[in-house]
């Protein structure tokens, strides 16, 4: 049975105590402004993703379609502005996103507050969506009675986790962003999570994330995935890393890795998308997948890419906001240029199959702030043998691992965040200078990635 955390309140905390306010960059449109005009065929779409009629993908569609305005919508086609739009107010209420969920919550706590009393009438709403929502949780989650109590939204949401309230399907907003941006693509439309550039290898596209596996290496060279406040908010108590196992991914048939590739090699099965990042069960199957995997050195991965990890992880929650995260590898000579391809180190339990083994991970970051600002930051952390454990080591190591995100472009041959008008990407992606301040506040070190980035570094 699944075990749902204690109803969330949608706020926008502020970051740590002591930490330099996050103002970003003001944009128009936030970190993505797809196109009304990139529409695809409905069934189209289904036909080229195996979306059959029945499924939540072919539903979503069509109430995206049939919710568009009078020019483009009920026309058989669908865009990813189209999906944008029926997701931030799902009138008939099928699809709910965390963002949405959280929504609807901040809405009926401000309604309560204003009233002093326990229920709302459930057409008290600003939006037409929400008073949907009220209706709906007092009908399937509550009495009926035409009132709206906390507990009947919390209830009426544990059911449409667990797909038992009828007609309606939580899908986090990490899986909501995958699911754009095949739309995206398929409309030949950049998007976040689709970086601009020469395809090395296999291009994989995941229910929770995307994949570009490089050629002979037999690991990614970036996965790619958005992971939001909401979502951290709305995950399930009972997701639970220990229920996932990690295998071949599917999709690369045999000549993908296996576990068994990574026995007696020394070196750590290390995530490039973090397995913590998982809104429910299924992502973290999926962050399981050895296509999300790359040779990480003991303390490298269990100490210091950790500390990244939950760092980013607690700074998307501090702020509320949402975060477009590119992870991968690096192979670098001593003077920081790319490794020719015989002098890449390799591993693994099996002679016919070698891992190549990173010299450097990479984690870049676009995050979107509530008010739709955005700010952007990158490390580039050396996969050491012998890396530190102790906090007073990791910190300067990850202070000194702060590069522009321009420098990761470089390397990796990508344009990272091509969805983003080049003077906002000018901004943004050369300006190293916000130094990471890191702070006690977990088990490993909550950190505080970013200070204010409203300037571009100076020339």
């Amino acid at each position: 049975m699944t075990t749902l955390r204690p109803t969330t309140r949608a706020s926008t905390p502020s970051p740590s105590t002591g930490s330099t306010s996050i103002d970003g960059v003001k944009t128009r449109g936030g970190s993505w402004s797809p196109a009304a005009t990139r529409e695809v065929s409905v069934a189209e779409l289904q036909a080229k993703f195996g979306w059959a009629e029945g499924s939540w993908e072919a539903g979503l569609l069509q109430a995206a379609d049939a919710a568009g305005d009078k020019t483009r919508g009920r026309n058989g086609k669908v865009s990813a502005a189209e999906l944008q739009a029926y997701l931030a107010a799902p009138t008939d209420g099928k699809y709910l996103t965390s963002t949405t969920l959280q929504q609807g919550r901040a809405a009926l706590d401000a309604k309560l507050a204003a009233s002093g009393t326990n229920t709302v009438d459930v057409d008290a709403f600003e939006t037409k969506w929400q008073d949907d929502l009220a209706k709906r949780a007092d009908r399937l989650g509550g009495n009926g009675d035409g009132e709206l109590s906390q507990q009947e939204l919390a209830t009426y949401i544990q059911k449409s986790k667990m797909g038992q309230a009828e007609g309606a399907k939580w899908v986090p907003d990490q899986q909501m962003a995958a699911f754009q941006s095949r739309v995206a693509e398929a409309a030949g439309e950049l998007d976040p999570l689709r970086p601009k550039g020469d395809s090395k290898g296999v291009g994989l596209v995941k229910q929770y994330s995307r994949a570009m596996m490089e050629e002979g290496k037999n690991v990614p060279a970036f996965v790619s995935y958005l992971l939001s406040a909401s979502d951290i908010q709305e995950t399930p108590a009972g997701v639970d890393r220990t229920q996932s196992t990690f295998v071949r991914d599917p999709e690369l048939g045999r000549a993908g890795v296996v576990d068994s590739d990574y026995n007696n090699t020394g070196f750590d099965r290390g995530h490039m998308k973090p397995a913590e990042d998982s809104p429910n069960q299924e992502a973290m199957n999926e962050s399981h997948l050895m296509s999300n995997i790359a040779p990480q050195h003991g303390n490298h991965n269990q100490q210091v890419w950790r500390t990244l990890e939950k760092g980013v992880n607690e700074l998307v929650k501090a702020t509320g906001g949402k975060a477009y995260i590119v992870t991968g590898n690096l192979y670098l000579d001593e003077k920081g240029k790319p490794l020719p391809a015989d002098k890449v180190a390799t591993t693994g339990a099996k002679s016919d199959r070698r891992i190549a083994v990173p010299t450097h991970n990479f984690k870049t970051v676009l995050l979107e702030l509530p008010n739709g600002n955005l700010t952007m930051f990158a490390y580039m952390v050396p996969n050491l043998k012998d890396g530190p454990s102790k906090k007073e080591q990791i910190v300067p190591l990850l202070e000194s691992t702060r590069v522009p995100v321009d420098r990761i472009e470089e390397l990796l041959g990508q344009d990272l965040y091509a969805q983003l008008p080049k003077t906002v990407q000018t901004k943004l992606e050369k300006d190293p200078a916000a130094k990471g301040i890191f702070e006690q506040g977990s088990g490993y070190q909550a950190v505080t990635l970013l200070a204010n980035q409203t300037k571009p570094a100076k020339k």
